[in-house]
């Protein structure tokens, strides 16, 4: 009887292995360039300011040990950070995080508004596109999450091709309850190209600022809007300081 039980046992259990081939690629690690599938990412593409998801003693440094730092956090960490998700989702031709780097260039104020461009250099060796608006989140200096309003037109754009070496843009402003010396300044942003991506750790600072610069000045309950990523015109291009000849990318026909 026990002979019996057994062979039913390896009988009932080979199929079962046979269809968990380990060596088997995995589709979603393929789209998001990460070896499994990240943390629940929002839902929704635009948010409103979440005053009441702030906890006690938002508004100061935590009593007890510091914080995990911004570069220790993992994949997951990262994308809990995310305020919301892309417009777009994960596609084989999408630019992985692996194949990128994310930073941002340029400046602009007019009438309490403050805007720069999320720039994305294709650092691989093949040709990856971007599409629609990012998704967006920022963690602040005191290790909490922020939850600002994030206000983004949704899908649109047209997919933008981008050779190896070659830059997008995404636009991004904030305005509103910006940060001051008293409350928490943003210490890290995180941008997802593609909705199922991990989302790709940013230094909340202007490239080519001096040291002594700082952060940029979004703080707990800033508004934020974003545009959907764009190729580079002659001018967008010199105002990134981006050199053109790299920096021009066109429209997928």
């Amino acid at each position: 009887m026990r002979r019996l039980l057994g062979a039913l046992l390896v009988t009932t259990t080979l199929p079962f292995l046979a269809g968990c081939d380990e060596s088997a690629p995995d589709p979603v690690a393929q789209a998001t360039g990460s070896a499994s599938a990240p943390a629940t990412e929002p839902t929704r593409t635009s948010a409103s300011a979440g005053v009441e998801e702030l906890p006690p003693g938002w508004d100061e440094p935590a009593d007890g040990p510091s914080p995990t730092p911004d570069a220790a956090l993992d994949d997951a960490a990262l994308t809990a950070l995310l305020r919301t998700r892309a417009a777009v989702r994960a596609g084989t031709e999408h630019c992985r995080p692996d194949q990128v780097e994310v930073d941002l260039r340029g400046y602009g104020v007019a009438a309490g508004h403050r805007s720069t461009s999320i720039a994305v250099r294709n650092t691989s060796r093949r040709a990856c596109t971007l599409a629609g608006v990012p998704g967006i989140g920022a963690r602040g200096a005191w290790g909490h999450t922020f939850v600002p309003e994030v206000d983004s037109p949704g899908q649109g754009s047209t997919p933008v091709r981008i050779e190896p070496g070659q830059y997008a843009a995404a636009g991004l402003e904030w305005t509103g309850e910006l940060a001051g010396a008293e409350s928490e300044r943003v210490s890290l942003m995180v941008v997802q190209l593609a909705s199922g991506q991990v989302p790709v750790p940013v230094e909340p600072r202007l490239v080519n600022d001096p040291d002594d610069a700082g952060a940029l000045d979004i703080g707990q309950l800033t508004t934020i809007h974003l545009s959907a990523f764009a190729p580079l015109s002659r001018a967008e291009a010199a105002r990134l300081a981006v050199p053109f000849e790299d920096g021009l990318v066109r429209p997928e026909k």
